[in-house]
């Protein structure tokens, strides 16, 4: 049972330490608003679903499009 309750403790505090260390990043606009970054989003998702590209090539593109549109990959803290 000790080492069960160990096991659990390191799960949990590797988890946390994960979440913790880990860094978002957003597209950011100069003067855009939330809804104009999402309206962006959207309509880049649309276009490359349009497009059938393939799954390991959607982030580039989405890069390339949010880019296009003015947006930039910024870290969120």
């Amino acid at each position: 049972m000790k080492d069960k309750h160990r096991l659990i403790v390191i799960a949990a505090a590797s988890i946390l330490s994960a979440c913790a260390g880990s860094v978002r990043y957003e597209y950011e606009k100069e003067g855009a608003s939330e809804y104009d970054r999402t309206t962006a989003l959207s309509e880049c998702r649309y276009q490359i679903q349009l497009n059938k590209a393939p799954d390991k090539q959607e982030a580039e593109l989405m890069k390339l499009c949010m880019q296009g549109k003015g947006y930039r990959v910024k870290p969120v803290k």
